[in-house]
């Protein structure tokens, strides 16, 4: 990660770099993957962090997420947590989290009252079976993106294909999995890497 570790460093760029956001910045930010990503927060962070303001390349989110998947709490909490801390210190980081939770948990209270209240009503089992095929759609367009950023070659395929079996097929639970494949996929990229 290119970011700096500290904020008394936070206002030198290279040329060419994204400039260094301020904690408005990361607050506006993570409001808006928060309010635009809610149920499905994933694929909104990175198109927000990669695609619109450049803060990470796709590699650098694709490395970064497995950090956030280890981490105790949701993925997405993780990544402004990291990003926070790196630009603007801890104060950064306290501000990126804040605002990633304060739109969904404002629509969730809400929600949570309209449910009470209409839960039981034959139009919203409908809205719901409605929202999962786009839900589903938005994790796939994720997986995509993310595979793409991959190193090309037959190790990323195998690590691919192992993670897959081992969590959908074979049920084995996810640190299981990040514990053996997590070292194996890093020593074959550090190998790789040699060679090159």
């Amino acid at each position: 990660m290119t970011a700096p570790t500290a904020a008394s460093s936070s206002e030198m760029t290279t040329p060419g770099a994204p400039p260094v956001p301020t904690s408005f910045a990361l607050f506006k930010a993570f409001f808006f993957i928060g309010l635009t990503g809610f149920g499905g927060v994933l694929p909104w962070a990175r198109r927000m962090l990669v695609e619109r303001l450049g803060w990470l390349t796709s590699r650098e989110f694709a490395e970064l997420l497995p950090l956030a998947q280890l981490l105790p709490g949701p993925n997405v909490a993780n990544i402004a947590t990291v990003l926070g801390r790196q630009y603007r210190g801890a104060k950064g980081a306290a501000v990126a989290v804040f605002a990633l939770y304060l739109a969904p948990t404002i629509i969730t209270i809400g929600i949570g009252y309209a449910y009470a209240r209409w839960g039981h009503a034959p139009v919203t089992a409908h809205l719901f079976a409605g929202l999962m095929p786009a839900a589903t759609g938005l994790v796939i367009a994720t997986v995509l993106k993310l595979v793409t950023s991959l190193p090309r070659g037959v190790a990323s395929i195998v690590l691919v294909a192992a993670t897959f079996i081992s969590i959908a097929l074979m049920k084995i639970p996810l640190l299981i999995v990040l514990a053996v494949l997590g070292p194996l996929g890093t020593i074959t990229m550090l190998r790789r890497a040699q060679k090159d």
